[in-house]
């Protein structure tokens, strides 16, 4: 089904089973992998260590921001939809987390950006072996699937849910 055209409870469960699932394998895989390949080749390749703080950085960033959104933000939409009454938010304002969320998503892309650029847009080099060319094209990955989830957030899920909370007025 096209994430356009769902209904932002159907697109909440599409981000938690799709990107969520997702990430919470990627990560804990792509650090594991990291270790080994600054292990391997960090002497050769020392930019192997800005690398490994920039995922570090994006792990510490996103694993949190999950939990918020899957134990606060998708609840309280879930609740929006599910009620014809106006639900009372111990955040007021659906406005408020989502607000927060956008700037987590803003931060996460800055540093996918600095990842990008730490490994020549995730091209490994010529004396790289197979765990280092798995990393590089894991961490594209991860790159190609936090931008799409972030998309789908950011663009459909966040105005719809917002749009609707203005709709059923002021509390």
């Amino acid at each position: 089904m096209n994430p356009s055209t769902m209904s932002p409870c159907q697109l909440v469960e599409h981000i938690e089973t799709t990107h969520h699932q997702y990430l919470n394998k990627a990560l804990p895989h792509l650090s594991t992998l990291m270790q080994g390949v600054v292990q391997a080749h960090g002497e050769a390749h020392p930019e192997l260590g800005d690398v490994s703080a920039c995922l570090a950085e994006l792990r510490a960033d996103l694993e949190p921001h999950l939990m918020k959104e899957e134990q606060a933000l998708f609840p309280m939409i879930r609740e929006l939809y599910g009620t014809q009454d106006v639900p009372e938010f111990h955040c007021g304002t659906l406005r408020n987390p989502i607000t927060v969320m956008e700037a987590e998503h803003d931060m996460a892309g800055e540093v996918l950006a600095r990842l990008r650029s730490l490994t020549s847009a995730f091209t490994p080099p010529g004396d790289g072996d197979a765990d280092f060319v798995e990393l590089y094209s894991g961490l594209a990955e991860l790159e190609a699937d936090t931008l799409l989830h972030i998309q789908k957030e950011n663009e459909l899920l966040f105005p719809a849910v917002l749009a609707e909370e203005m709709h059923r007025g002021p509390r």
